[in-house]
């Protein structure tokens, strides 16, 4: 079952010369003398920025082909679209409605628009129907089951967009929103972005690729990928202090607030009460937390298996480097370092632990 989400997206067509561009709209009373960034999702820089005055904001620049920019409040806004500009273009934008509007006077980001009302229409019915089954008791499977055709049918028209406009900006945009849901491989992404002009353009394409590269690089067979941390104590710690040191480590990648990390670490203890000795260990690597919510889950869910802390701005970043996407991955490794087999849990997780004590 895909998961369903409504994704802002918009787009403009290409131009071989360089022409100006304006990005320009209404931030309200509220916002004057906030500013307003702009943000290249191209290189994730910010392209320019300007404050709000008497409640308006302006951004020109000149553009030789489509560019996708996130137009934001700050680091963190509430706040915030996106637009693709191209020569020749004049985009407004009312950022005092919710959700912002966004006009080009009929060029792409119409048809974006367009795109993204469908997605919401069949949104909003699919969420419709989801809180009727449930106030009538339904089940989550039978909820699922009874609402399979419907998003499929979001999803064509996220498929619809992506082939539609192949040649513009708008279909790489769709695309990068809906990668994980629709390439679940290197090959099928690679295949997908060779059809999508633009897809090399939007950063998250590269980063997703990258992702998938560096997975495949550590998968069954292939020989850890080092990375240091810290300790519970604070002190240096490296995969390497314990893996490829003659015996078997079983690695949880995990984080306090993932309840289904917290799920695995009973059966996480019990392999190491069991197995922990000279052939066999367990080790927690904690990761997108924070440190004090980490050190303090420790007694609170019984650990007692040895953890490297990943800082969020450590620069060894461990999730990356094994092409990790979502929490917990348990990886076991063999005595030499290489990779036995990734995606570890419950009872398949047990029986493989065993299978390599016996």
């Amino acid at each position: 079952m895909r998961f369903v989400s409504v994704f802002a997206l918009s787009a403009f067509a290409l131009t071989a010369m360089a022409q100006s561009y304006t990005i320009k709209g209404t931030a309200g009373a509220q916002a004057e003398g906030n500013t307003i960034y702009l943000v290249d999702q191209n290189s994730m820089a910010f392209a320019d920025s300007c404050v709000v005055k008497d409640g308006l904001f302006k951004f020109e620049g000149t553009a030789q082909d489509q560019l996708l920019f996130e137009l934001k409040y700050g680091q963190r806004s509430r706040h915030k679209v996106y637009v693709i500009v191209e020569p020749g273009s004049n985009v407004e934008v009312d950022l005092t409605s919710q959700p912002a509007k966004v006009t080009d006077n009929g060029g792409l980001t119409d048809k974006m628009i367009a795109v993204e009302t469908a997605v919401a229409t069949a949104g909003n019915a699919v969420n419709a129907k989801i809180r009727e089954m449930q106030a009538a008791g339904k089940s989550r499977d039978e909820i699922y089951a009874a609402l399979n055709a419907d998003i499929e049918a979001i999803y064509a028209i996220y498929q619809k967009a992506i082939d539609d406009n192949a040649d513009n900006m708008v279909g790489a945009y769709v695309m990068g929103m809906v990668i994980n849901q629709f390439y679940d491989s290197f090959e099928k992404l690679d295949e997908a972005m060779s059809k999508v002009k633009y897809a090399d353009k939007v950063f998250r394409i590269r980063y997703e690729r990258e992702g998938y590269l560096k997975a495949a690089a550590t998968q069954a067979g292939k020989m850890f990928v080092d990375f240091s941390g810290l300790s519970v104590d604070g002190s240096v710690s490296k995969l390497s202090d314990y893996v490829g040191k003659g015996k078997y480590v079983l690695v949880d990648f995990w984080a306090s607030w993932c309840g289904p990390c917290k799920g695995e670490i009973p059966n996480l203890i019990e392999l190491q009460n069991r197995f922990g000795g000279d052939k066999f260990m367990v080790l927690g690597v904690n990761v997108w937390d924070e440190e004090e919510k980490f050190k303090a889950a420790i007694p609170a869910e019984g650990i007692t298996y040895p953890q490297i802390y990943i800082p969020r701005d450590n620069k060894d970043n461990a999730t990356e480097m094994y092409g990790i996407k979502g929490i917990p991955q348990i990886i076991l490794f063999a005595p030499d370092g290489t990779i036995v087999q990734r995606d570890l849990r419950g009872s398949e997780m047990k029986a493989l632990v065993e299978e390599k004590m016996k």
